[in-house]
């Protein structure tokens, strides 16, 4: 069944967001995250599963009709649009649900903002903390499970090669081939993702992500702010919902996330489901979201 989807602009944080927004005004709030390379619409099939809740989606900076700006892809700024976000709409206290770049600026965002949600759902993200000690110790290979992080440090190429037409074919593939079973993911929301990228600008600041991120990793003031961050625990109920054919994330790795939350982290495997789980297997996904709406 197709959710009727309302989409706003909103000023937040200085700039200009788009948000889509579908379900009852007052249905239970859930604020999305969406991750790398997707936009808003990779919540589209939870919106049409999960009908009894208030959704809300947004753009993140840098992606589809949300602004643009040359800067602030740093998970400072990143966190602060979220915390800006929510209440510019005058949610109260929603569940965060968050996948793949935008799970890591949920666990960032449990750290600073606890008090603003009700619960954190992260999808397919370790904890940022226990991600970058595995990506320096080899833990379980997953330092060569994400090869794209350092080609994304070259400045230009890679937002010039993914918005041509052999680079956008490698982005439907970076979909495609890492679903979990065969046929489950959907092509045609992929199709609509990937084409969203047509000339750099358009993935520039998605790919600024990952730059800002090495960038805090490297520099020894950021490091310590971060870290600084960290120490603070998360204060709400945790689930960590995950595909468990993620070839790019290890799931033993992530399994060691509550060390790093300094909280206990609920842990829900979804056999057979790759990592992108709202595009294969979103009934799965709106069911474990259904089951903390009522906890």
């Amino acid at each position: 069944m197709a959710a009727s989807i309302e989409h706003i602009r909103i000023q937040a944080n200085g700039i200009t967001f788009h948000v889509a927004v579908a379900g009852a005004s007052d249905a239970p709030p859930v604020f999305c995250l969406h991750g790398f390379p997707e936009g808003w619409m990779s919540w589209r099939p939870v919106m049409e599963a999960l009908g009894e809740a208030r959704l809300y989606a947004p753009d993140l900076r840098g992606y589809g009709e949300t602004a643009r700006p040359s800067d602030g892809y740093d998970v400072f700024t990143l966190t602060d649009d979220i915390r800006a976000l929510i209440e510019a709409l005058g949610i109260h206290r929603p569940v965060l649900v968050s996948h793949d770049w935008g799970g890591a600026l949920g666990w960032i965002f449990g750290h600073r903002y606890s008090h603003l949600i009700r619960r954190l759902v992260v999808v397919n993200c370790p904890h940022p903390k226990t991600l970058v000690r595995a990506v320096l110790r080899f833990e379980d290979f997953q330092t060569i499970r994400i090869p794209w992080v350092p080609l994304f440090q070259v400045p230009w190429v890679p937002e010039f090669f993914l918005t041509t037409a052999l680079g956008r074919k490698g982005l439907k593939l970076s979909f495609t081939l890492r679903e979990g079973e065969k046929g489950t993911m959907n092509v045609a929301l992929v199709d609509e993702l990937v084409s969203r990228f047509q000339k750099p600008d358009d993935m520039r600041g998605p790919i600024n992500y990952y730059r800002e991120m090495v960038r805090a990793q490297l520099a020894p003031g950021k490091r310590a702010r971060l870290e600084a961050v960290y120490r603070t625990p998360i204060a709400v109920p945790v689930t960590l919902v995950w595909g468990a054919k993620d070839g790019a994330l290890s799931a033993r790795v992530a399994m060691n996330s509550s060390k790093d939350a300094g909280c206990y982290v609920e842990c829900r495997p979804l056999a057979g489901v790759g990592h992108f789980v709202s595009l294969e297997a979103a009934e799965k996904l709106a069911l474990e979201i259904r089951r903390l709406l009522s906890a």
